[in-house]
């Protein structure tokens, strides 16, 4: 079989590697032409390079002419000025046309007939790829299939720290249609040539406006300019708290000082970002209480009056030439910064012909209910919220910021495939948002989690996929004939994780504030739990409901890797060595039953020492001092800081965040 990959460009048999590598040489803002010819010649050499090893006999060459004979790829890029993600795949009498809007649309569409073959990406690298078997003939469609999405605006991940950044996440994300991500120095260049949507900053000001920054004058900043922090609503302006109220944006000094900031930050380690995220103190503290700050409305109110000024900073920064591209500011509808609820003013013009958007951070929700159940009383306040950004006559794009893998949860095995699809279409459509993005990638041991991020990427570009028909595939390539267990396993493990808001979340109603707050001490109050709880009792039934449901499912995947280890021959899916698949699940599902059981021993030790029950509370602390022996005996995939280029590994038992608790607890049991 003779097939023929043809890209419009001359010498392309002899160039395209050339051109497919080209990405670090290229002004991807302004060299369209050069931008996209490197992805379209980049998604020849990913057909030639995974086609090859699946059609028997075949010989695949790159021209720039269809041939005379043999059967004929061809990549088309309707324009190269816009990204243009839409694709189509066209029957030809020659074979078939990939038509991209733009490049990244030609890139996809070269996925996606690599789809049709049975390729699938769960994963990065070479353990994540599932390749399909050998075949006599190239699998094509018989009419032509158009697909575009209504999350325009992205589809990515939003993540903190320097080095967080892989090739193969990169080309994970590519293959599965996913193009936001953070800019990063030794992957950017990559980055662009897949079609990525790069941003930088965030919660930015907390550097920016450091009270002891230095200033010009010497004096530090501060002391030049108290006037800039914001008046807290209770008590008087301090230096030790001046990062704990948001700043005073009635401040023109304080605003053209920071546009400025904006600019020569986009100018330098922000050089390589086209979008900045623009977020006030993440202190989940109070607004500017002056009397100017209060004239300009709510909090959100006083971050778009900021915004705008920033938009006409940036504007005329472009203009005069002292910026070399056009930035778009993302700005955040976030608890954190006082800024989820709408808008009480109109939204000003120049952020809605800026470009600018919203992203919509519902941290803390609830993943036992969908994200639009009127029932649960976290769920509801943000519905209401995002309702509200809806129904305004005029406002800006809205992207959703979910939390599937946000830091409090520390990489436990969690899955949410039960909320996902609803949430997506309610999202993407009621709901108003035109981007989806999720906190934070981990870098390593996705293990069960690969379903959650093979599911975001789906529904994120079609939230009316068939999530069915996608879990019943992934199961078949992921497992083989252990596919039906591994769905049990699966189940048991999603029936602990609903409510992993209640036991660990950036909230002050979680088990883990309440946790990391006590001093150790015998408690004077019962201990405080939500709704979905009830009761400390509810909160002990919960518990041991959850610890059961994952201890089964350790049981039942012990059994499989057992069968599988035995298995002769080794019983490998799709060329995986299915056994090592199981132990990598098994890897999180034990780190996963530790810290949830050393996090529902700790309350049942408080609630023992509560009504007094000497005995069981002196049985318990023992069971805790195993538990905590054992976490800290083993360490869990690495985390990274946010201000400097540093890997930590954390142990087992830092990662609970309880470690500290318990040792307080040994230190006030001492002095009994």
């Amino acid at each position: 079989m003779k097939i023929t990959i043809v890209i419009p460009y001359r010498d392309a048999a002899r160039r395209v590697g050339l051109w497919a590598r080209a990405e670090h040489k290229i002004d991807f803002h302004a060299d369209h032409a050069a931008a996209t010819r490197c992805t379209v010649s980049f998604a020849a050499t990913e057909l030639r390079t995974y086609l090859a090893p699946i059609l028997a006999g075949a010989e695949i060459a790159v021209a720039e002419v269809l041939p005379e004979e043999g059967l004929a790829i061809r990549l088309l890029a309707e324009r190269e000025d816009i990204r243009g993600e839409e694709y189509s795949l066209i029957p030809e009498q020659f074979g078939l046309t990939v038509l991209g809007r733009g490049r990244v649309g030609v890139l996809y569409g070269a996925y996606e007939l690599l789809k049709l073959q049975g390729y699938r990406w769960y994963e990065p690298g070479e353990t994540g790829t599932y390749t399909p078997p050998v075949r006599d003939a190239l699998a094509l469609p018989d009419r032509r299939l158009d697909f575009s999405t209504v999350a325009t605006v992205g589809r990515g991940i939003s993540l903190d720290g320097q080095l967080n950044e892989s090739e193969e996440i990169a080309l994970f994300m590519a293959r599965n249609r996913m193009n936001v991500y953070f800019s990063r120095p030794n992957t950017c260049h990559l980055m662009k040539k897949l079609g990525f949507i790069l941003r930088d900053g965030g919660h930015i000001f907390e550097d920016i406006l450091a009270p002891d920054r230095p200033m010009p004058s010497g004096r530090d900043l501060y002391d030049e300019h108290p006037e800039w922090y914001g008046t807290p609503a209770v008590g008087e302006k301090s230096r030790a708290r001046a990062l704990s109220t948001q700043f005073c944006v009635s401040c023109p000094d304080l605003l053209e000082f920071l546009g400025e900031e904006l600019i020569a930050h986009s100018m330098d380690e922000w050089h390589e970002a086209e979008e900045i995220n623009v977020w006030g103190f993440d202190r989940w503290g109070s607004v500017c209480a002056c009397p100017r700050c209060r004239a300009l409305g709510n909090a959100t109110d006083q971050l778009l009056y900021m915004a705008a000024h920033f938009r006409r900073a940036l504007n005329a920064a472009r203009r005069e030439g002292r910026l070399d591209r056009d930035i778009k500011m993302v700005l955040c509808a976030y608890e954190g910064s006082a800024t989820l609820e709408p808008p009480t003013r109109p939204v000003p013009r120049e952020l809605c012909e800026g470009g600018d958007h919203i992203l919509f951070a519902p941290i803390v929700r609830c993943y036992d209910h969908e994200f639009s159940d009127p029932a649960c009383s976290y769920n509801r306040l943000y519905d209401e919220a995002l309702r509200g950004w809806a129904a305004l006559p005029e406002t800006l794009p809205l992207s959703i910021l979910e939390y599937y893998n946000v830091s409090k949860f520390e990489d436990l095995p969690l899955l949410f495939t039960k909320t996902m699809p609803k949430d997506f279409a309610y999202y993407l459509g009621e709901g108003g948002a035109r981007g989806m993005v999720f906190m934070h990638i981990p870098m390593v041991n996705w293990g069960v989690r690969a379903l959650t991020y093979y599911l975001f990427a789906e529904l994120a570009w079609d939230p009316a996929a068939d999530v069915g028909a996608l879990i019943a595939e992934y199961f078949e390539k992921r497992y083989g004939i252990y596919a039906d267990g591994m769905k049990e396993v699966y189940r048991l493990i999603e029936d602990a994780s609903g409510d992993i808001t209640s036991w660990r979340a950036w909230k002050h109603d979680s088990l883990i504030y309440k946790f990391i707050l006590w001093d150790g001490d015998i408690p004077k109050e019962p201990l405080a739990v939500d709704d979905h709880f009830g009761s400390p009792e509810g909160f002990e039934a919960r518990g041991r409901a959850l610890l059961a449901s994952l201890e089964e499912a350790r049981r039942r995947l012990d059994a499989l890797i057992r069968e599988a280890k035995s298995a002769e021959p080794p019983t490998d899916t799709n060329g995986k060595n299915t056994y090592h698949a199981l132990l990598d699940d098994k890897r999180g599902l034990l780190y996963g039953i530790d810290v949830q059981r050393i996090t529902y021993v700790l309350g049942c030790y408080y609630n023992a020492l509560y009504r007094g029950d000497r005995a069981a509370a002196d049985a318990l602390f023992a069971e805790l001092e195993a538990l905590e022996e054992k976490l800290e005996s083993y360490y869990m995939p690495a985390t990274y800081t946010l201000s400097y280029l540093a890997l930590i590994s954390k142990d087992a038992l830092a990662r609970s965040q309880v470690g500290n608790t318990v040792a307080r607890c040994r230190a006030k049991r001492n002095g009994w």
